[in-house]
């Protein structure tokens, strides 16, 4: 009689799928080294290269509002080796309630929101407001072999009501996989006259593992075992014409210190104009969410842009860093980019000119953090279209105090002739005393119709002697 009642409560759930969804994607990656005076053989272009595969299956539960989604990452050498230093084979499952984004997780996962802010703080972008995400996490498309499994849950109201509120706990393993440490967020958003408020705040307690010096003269500080607990709140308030934005998180460390991160976003104007401003700084003794000492820093940025119909866009960005909130400035950053209103259907016919402007972008970068050796990169960028083709032009200058290091000329031109995608780029670095480096690369995709792409991709520094190639592919179904 249970089996009978198990048979049909599987049968009854069955039922109530609408449709699925499957994706799979992958790419091999190799580097060809041919023998001088031997011809090329097939195990040689099919040995020691990176294979990655991806499949996501999807079933969708449209009366319950629910997906029920499945994972498949797998990353290795070929031929396989019992342990290649890749990600190997990593599954991942996640039950999702599209009406609340209310999701139960488990697999290698990637974050957004206040969590990931707080965490690789200077190998993030500084975060304008429209970087700044909802809390949440999601399974990761490529793993790395660092990364580990985790278990999130995460429940919110309904969007039907009034206003917003969730909760989330992650359980993050440590790389030995032995210790599960809880991580927390909350969160409530609501509207007031037009005016979207939200705060979250997040939590979580680790215990960090000893670190010990390589040498006796060495710049790391020895550390005992010692416990983390780290708390960080967010608050946002946005109108059509007016946001700001502000992250506060606080680390405590014994046998290091207690110290603080801010940061702030701040957004003037919408369309046609918007003025963002946005900064952040940490202390000497600040530790990140994943518990590393990321150092004292200061960042200042502004960007400026205006918007025109059929996706036209001007942006002037500008970038200041320094080593700390009462230190000058050492690094520096600007950029301006532009790209004109696509022309309308009329406005192409009547076109008699073969090239048209697309888009056009330079910048100039400065890192001023050793006085004897200042670095300055300057780029430059002009793209365009000639009948079919489509392509852009660039360089690249980089000087050591005021002195030319190397100066990168690059070409790009594309086609898509039926139902093939080909680009060949081609670029020459010169170089001061030292050789000059001509690379190459030619990208063919090939796409027989909306389910799928197949591409292959050729680059080298040094051909025919060698060279690197990436084939990939990508298959979707909707049904």
């Amino acid at each position: 009689m249970k089996r009978i009642f198990f048979a049909l409560l599987i049968l009854g759930f069955i039922s109530q799928i609408n449709s699925l969804d499957l994706l799979w994607t992958g790419y091999y990656y190799n580097t060809v080294r041919p023998i001088e005076g031997e011809n090329l053989s097939t195990e040689e272009i099919l040995t020691g290269g990176t294979f990655y595969n991806r499949i996501n299956f999807t079933l969708n539960f449209d009366p319950l509002d629910l997906s029920l989604r499945l994972l498949l990452t797998d990353k290795r050498l070929l031929p396989l080796e019992a342990d290649d230093g890749r990600a190997g084979f990593n599954p991942g499952f996640g039950i999702y309630h599209h009406g609340s984004g209310s999701r139960f997780l488990y697999g290698i996962l990637n974050e957004y929101g206040l969590s990931a802010r707080v965490n690789n703080i200077w190998q993030r972008s500084i975060p304008y407001m429209e970087s700044r995400s909802p809390s949440s996490r999601d399974l990761k498309a490529e793993p790395s072999n660092r990364d580990v499994d985790q278990a999130y849950l995460f429940l919110a109201l309904p969007q039907t009501v009034p206003f917003n509120a969730f909760f989330s706990i992650g359980l993050d393993n440590t790389e030995a996989q032995e210790i599960l440490y809880p991580a927390y967020t909350g969160g409530i958003g609501f509207s007031l006259v037009k005016v979207n408020f939200n705060l979250e705040a997040y939590y979580t307690n680790k215990l960090l593992p000893e670190r010990k010096i390589s040498t006796w003269f060495s710049s790391t500080v020895p550390l005992p075992e010692r416990e983390l607990n780290f708390y960080a709140l967010g608050f946002r308030m946005d109108t059509t014409q007016f946001a700001f934005a502000s992250d506060l998180a606080y680390s405590e460390v014994f046998a290091w210190g207690n110290d603080l991160y801010v940061n702030f976003a701040l957004r003037l104007g919408n369309r046609p104009w918007r003025l963002s401003v946005s900064g952040d700084g940490a202390g000497n003794r600040f530790v990140d969410r994943s518990g590393s000492s990321i150092g004292e820093s200061f960042r200042l940025g502004a960007r400026l842009e205006h918007f025109w119909v059929r996706a036209g866009l001007f942006r002037a960005r500008v970038l200041f860093r320094s080593p700390g909130l009462d230190e000058i400035f050492n690094r520096f950053y600007f950029s301006l980019y532009y790209r004109p209103s696509a022309p309308t259907a009329v406005e192409r016919r009547a076109q008699s000119f073969p090239i048209r402007f697309t888009r056009a972008s330079m910048s100039f970068n400065r890192d001023a953090r050793v006085q004897d050796a200042v670095l300055d990169t300057y780029d430059a960028l002009f793209a365009y279209t000639f009948g079919p083709l489509s392509g852009n032009i660039s360089i690249n200058l980089r000087t050591n105090n005021e002195d030319m290091e190397s100066f990168k000329l690059s070409g790009e031109a594309g086609i898509k002739p039926g139902l093939f995608d080909i680009i060949f780029r081609l670029s020459n670095t010169y170089r001061i005393e030292k050789d000059p480096i001509l690379e190459m690369s030619l990208n063919i995709s090939f796409r027989p119709g909306r389910w799928g792409r197949i591409g292959l991709r050729i680059n080298s520094t040094d051909f025919p002697e060698r060279w690197n190639y990436t084939l990939s592919w990508r298959y979707n179904y909707s049904g």
